[in-house]
């Protein structure tokens, strides 16, 4: 008498979880094996050489938790060339996050705009001969300094002026999936902004810049492997969805994470 209400409830449930999978992968479908994400990259620092690379493989590493789907990293088209005639380097760093947003988000919507109609003649539809399908990931990484009151600059002994706050130097990555409705935004540690200065004497220098860009390329692009696999929604069981070396058993008949990059 009492295991069929339990059994009733179970099945309630499972119904329950199935519906809500089914409408979290209506908004935002998992990562599917046969799945091309294209990323095209936007920024308009000069003269600072490996920018791709290092945003690909930030990402490589983070598809490496997902089973199937290939990443491609494209070059943005901007108007700025990204090595200048002199050799100088520039990180046209904007001042304020405020601003660094607003330019971020104004950049990736002319990028997407431009890229539309491309797209939309080269990319062949997916079929049953053809299964793969295309998301195009726009990603923009924005320089910007800010003033920290909690690095204040000391004033001098003969000085009555107070201290001058530093400034910092941060990266604002700004990422948008216009076909999954997905938008992401992430801020960079900071750096001071002295230590530019010693670029070109210090080897630890360009490593801890390099580090912090690295670090905060992986955080945006685990916000967009979390949200488009369902992670945080606690749903990557009941949709079967596989974590390598931390979810379900895989099957040795699976494709790996294949990644390309253009040359």
């Amino acid at each position: 008498m009492s295991s069929k209400p339990s059994s009733t409830r179970s099945d309630l449930r499972d119904r329950g979880i199935a519906t809500f999978t089914d409408i979290l992968n209506v908004v935002a479908p998992p990562i599917s094996e046969h799945e091309v994400i294209q990323v095209w990259l936007s920024h308009d620092m000069e003269g600072y050489e490996g920018v791709e690379n290092l945003v690909y493989r930030a990402l490589a590493r983070i598809m490496e938790q997902v089973e199937g789907g290939d990443l491609v990293v494209n070059k943005g088209n901007e108007s700025r060339p990204k090595e200048s005639a002199d050799g100088e380097r520039d990180l046209n760093a904007v001042d304020g996050q405020d601003a660094a947003l607003k330019l971020a988000k104004a950049n990736i919507d002319d990028l997407a705009k431009s890229k539309a109609a491309e797209t939309e003649k080269s990319v062949p539809e997916s079929s049953l001969q053809n299964p793969t399908t295309y998301s195009h990931v726009y990603l923009r990484i924005q320089p910007f300094f800010l003033s920290h009151p909690f690095a204040a600059q000391p004033a001098s002994a003969e000085s009555s002026e107070p201290p001058v706050p530093a400034r910092h130097l941060h990266f604002l990555l700004h990422l948008h999936d216009p076909s999954h409705n997905l938008e992401h935004t992430t801020v960079s540690q900071a750096l001071p902004e002295k230590w530019l200065e010693l670029w070109d004497e210090y080897e630890w220098v360009e490593d801890l810049v390099a580090e912090s860009l690295r670090v905060s390329v992986e955080v945006i692009g685990q916000e967009y492997v979390v949200e488009r696999m369902g992670w945080k929604k606690g749903a990557k069981a009941e949709a079967g969805i596989d974590v390598k070396g931390k979810g379900k058993e895989s099957s040795s008949d699976e494709e790996p994470v294949n990644i390309h990059v253009p040359l």
